[in-house]
């Protein structure tokens, strides 16, 4: 089934794991049930990448909200999923260090080869970096995104885009772990591809408060299931 919401000048594409209800965004696990797919900062030891990445492998399936959500001083060396854990918010210590997308491409594949691909794509260029998001979120693949800002860098997924009345991308739709969780829409903040002067050259935006950001695309990550 695919998402598109229409009105007179646009569409809105959303990826189609998506669900939402009552209780917000969700997805499906395999066994049927509906699950939570955003991760708040705060609820695990781990960088803003690392919160994307991991709502990735739970829109695609590999993992349940409650593989990541619930941890403690312990893993589980026999499953693939505790030994990622593992790897990322302990023998790495992203969470007081910081994180960088070709360390998380690493460790994902180091600790879940068998069960994802991953596709780490950096350059100067945004354009390049947003042809692949236009061709990655209509399959259906959620996208994690680092956004350059004055002063520093942001990671939050794409889930979706907007598109204008020619068919050109307006807006990319994204779940972001610094913003609480939406519970009346698929997403919870957004990158205006609208260009404006200056270096940074589009707006961002969450529900959190009423501030903007000017950002820059930078870095993605793709994950897929295998």
């Amino acid at each position: 089934m695919i998402k598109l919401l229409h009105d007179i000048m646009r569409t809105l594409k959303i990826i189609d794991c998506l669900y939402l209800n009552e209780d917000g965004v969700r997805v499906r696990a395999k066994n049927g049930r509906f699950q939570q797919v955003h991760l708040r900062q705060g609820e695990l030891d781990g960088a803003c990448a690392v919160y994307s990445a991991f709502m990735a492998l739970i829109c695609i399936g590999v993992v349940k909200y409650n593989d990541i959500a619930v941890y403690g001083n312990t893993y589980d060396k026999r499953y693939g999923i505790e030994r990622l854990k593992k790897e990322l918010f302990e023998l790495k210590g992203l969470h007081r260090d910081g994180n960088n997308f070709k360390d998380i491409k690493q460790n994902l594949e180091k600790g879940y080869r068998k069960h994802i691909s991953v596709e780490h794509y950096e350059s100067s260029d945004e354009q390049e970096i947003l042809e692949i998001i236009n061709k990655t979120i209509p399959e259906d693949i959620p996208v994690v995104i680092s956004c350059m800002f004055s002063g520093g860098a942001h990671a939050m997924l794409a889930v979706g885009m907007e598109y204008d009345d020619k068919g050109n991308s307006s807006k990319i739709l994204c779940l972001d772990p610094d913003t609480t969780a939406p519970n009346i829409n698929y997403f919870n903040c957004v990158i205006d591809l609208f260009k404006s002067d200056g270096k940074y050259q589009h707006y961002y935006f969450n529900t959190k408060d009423n501030s903007r950001s000017r950002v820059k695309l930078y870095e993605i990550l793709v994950i897929s299931g295998k």
